[in-house]
């Protein structure tokens, strides 16, 4: 099929997002319910400003079964100064969620990058030599234990966000990883399942069906050695960033291979931060670019969700509105050339759907049973 059949197919033809929401088909029924009639759970990232925004709140509570905290409870975020917790918005998230009787995620123990753990850490880790990691690792046992305490509710929890070098398949270079080696991931799994023992823990990472195998064979090795030695690893994240793939090669064929492995280690997947930037769309009109990207996230879940280990889907925010992609802290590189917002997300700037949606949505009836 070539593509722009593929678009009419998956689109209807191209769909103005600038049509009122009868436009689109299907809209009575919600992304979770399509989810769960095939027993998979669906569920965006918030924070407290976005839900403050009442339509916005109303679409999560229509769509999502569960809910992640968009940075509520990072631990730069929860503990910016040395034993100083700023928890309003985790507690408010967690709250909100328990009020509405949706899930909760959490998100994320901690990183192997320098620049997403709290400062105060990471000097800290620049002081110790190799013999002195008692340290690091008390700090990681006092955050598991506040963790279990204050938000014993949350049912599953990141535990290691994006651990592996994509560019050489090992564990990125970090000062964790200088002091703890390879058992900064094993510690990390090991202090969340005694602190939350009924939690799922997540090895999460950010890649999907890139030409470049490295990131993906290196996850399976971390996954493998892991595994092999008892390291509570209940399930893979894989974020799905698939904006970056969007114009250019990629590789369904290896694609399919990983999922196979993963599959073979009896370890379930989340889908954990599904979106489809379109800063690579050279068309600047707003509907040949949603089309686009609905074919896109239509082949790629068509494709992973035909693996019947992949339990969840969770898109990093519902609408454009409220998108980190269009914030002023988003680097300059990632956005579009000719300075149009970007549209990653089933909803628009003005809370519309878009065929982003539906083929969300087609995806989902499309997918076994599990």
């Amino acid at each position: 099929m070539n593509r722009r059949n593929m678009l009419k197919v998956v689109t209807g033809g191209v769909i103005s997002s600038t049509m009122p929401s009868c436009g689109l088909a299907k809209q009575s029924t919600s992304l979770s319910q399509l989810a769960r009639s095939r027993g998979i759970r669906f569920g965006c990232a918030v924070s407290r400003k976005a839900l403050a925004d009442r339509q916005y709140e109303e679409l999560a509570l229509t769509h999502c079964d569960t809910l992640v905290g968009e940075n509520a409870l990072k631990w730069q975020y929860l503990e910016p100064v040395r034993n100083q917790y700023v928890t309003d918005e985790a507690h408010w998230l967690t709250q909100f969620a328990q009020q509405h009787d949706r899930r909760m995620r959490g998100h994320c123990f901690v990183w192997n990058h320098h620049d997403r753990m709290p400062d105060w850490l990471v000097k800290i880790a620049t002081l110790l030599r190799a013999n002195e990691s008692q340290e690091l690792t008390r700090h990681m046992w006092r955050r598991g234990a506040f963790i279990a305490r204050e938000f014993p509710h949350i049912v599953s929890w990141d535990a290691m966000n994006e651990a592996v070098d994509p560019t050489t398949g090992e564990l990125r270079e970090t000062h964790f990883k200088r002091l703890l080696g390879d058992r900064f991931l094993d510690l990390a799994f090991q202090i969340l399942h005694t602190r939350l023992p009924q939690a799922r823990l997540v090895y999460n990472e950010t890649m999907s069906w890139e030409m470049d195998g490295t990131h993906r064979n290196g996850v399976l090795r971390l996954l493998e050695r892991r595994l092999s030695r008892g390291t509570p690893i209940h399930a893979l994240g894989i974020q799905s960033h698939i904006g970056k793939t969007i114009a250019r090669q990629r590789d369904e064929v290896a694609w399919r291979h990983f999922l196979e492995e993963v599959q073979a280690m009896g370890v379930d997947v989340l889908l954990t931060e599904l979106d489809c930037s379109d800063r690579n769309i050279s068309a600047s009109s707003p509907e040949l670019r949603d089309a686009e990207v609905a074919a896109h996230t239509k082949g790629y879940l068509d494709l992973t969700l035909s693996f019947p280990n992949v339990r969840e889907v969770l898109v990093w925010s519902l609408a454009d509105k409220h998108s980190y992609m269009n914030r002023k802290s988003y680097p300059k590189p990632r956005r579009r050339k000719d300075g149009q917002l970007l549209r990653g997300h089933p909803f628009d700037e003005l809370l519309r759907p878009k065929p982003m949606l539906q083929a969300i949505k087609d995806a989902f009836e499309f997918a076994p049973q599990r």
